[in-house]
């Protein structure tokens, strides 16, 4: 089956289209980079001499995020679904991050997003898939600590990165600076086994990730 994921928090769209958890398309290697989704939609079917009507699925980053850039990624993925009669997949960016974040370092991610009047959305992934992302929103400094309380060590990811280093609260803890902002738009469909499950079919819709929505 031909899966269709969208990536919208990071600093520009990202679409990946894959076949039994391998990627064949990469918006983000191709060139130019970026791009309206639509125009890259049809780009990468091309590219892979796919139809549009071949698409099963679409798996979308819900956020949190750039605002606006969130919001339109998943209208557009909820009505690419609702025209198709096909399922789509709701999964958080802070579940992206974690999941690439934990690769790499074999340990709990703490991600952090920005957000106005000094909060942030704060991200936990323990490393079980099963069991997502726990996300909270509020200051750094009263958000992070009482989440990684039982930990030694962690991975940092997103914005707050140094900020979380250097809490007092945390300074008898590890923080590992994984230098990340963002997850790989590519774990949407190398892990999409895990993500397909949770499918929504119209009235049922994708919802981005805001202070209300958590």
């Amino acid at each position: 089956m031909l899966i269709l994921g969208i990536s919208t928090s990071a600093g520009q769209f990202a679409l990946v289209l894959g076949e039994n958890s391998r990627v064949i398309y990469d918006s983000c290697h191709s060139e130019p980079a970026g791009g309206e989704l639509d125009d890259l939609l049809l780009k990468g079917l091309s590219a892979c001499g796919k139809d549009i009507g071949e698409i099963t699925h679409v798996i979308v980053d819900t956020g949190p995020g750039g605002t606006s850039r969130v919001r339109t990624g998943v209208a557009f993925a909820n009505s690419l679904a609702y025209g198709l009669h096909i399922p789509v997949c709701p999964v958080s960016s802070m579940e992206l991050s974690g999941m690439d974040a934990c690769s790499r370092y074999d340990m709990p991610v703490v991600s952090s997003v920005k957000s106005i009047r000094g909060n942030a959305y704060v991200g936990f992934y323990g490393g079980q898939p099963e069991d997502g992302v726990k996300i909270t929103y509020g200051r750094i400094e009263d958000t992070v600590p009482p989440m990684v309380a039982d930990l030694d060590a962690f991975v940092a990811v997103g914005a707050h990165r140094a900020t979380i280093a250097q809490l007092p609260a945390l300074k008898t803890k590890t923080v590992v600076d994984s230098g990340m902002q963002f997850g790989n738009a590519r774990i949407l469909i190398e892990k999409s086994d895990l993500f397909t499950g949770r499918g929504l079919l119209f009235p049922e819709f994708a919802l981005p990730v805001t202070e209300q929505t958590i």
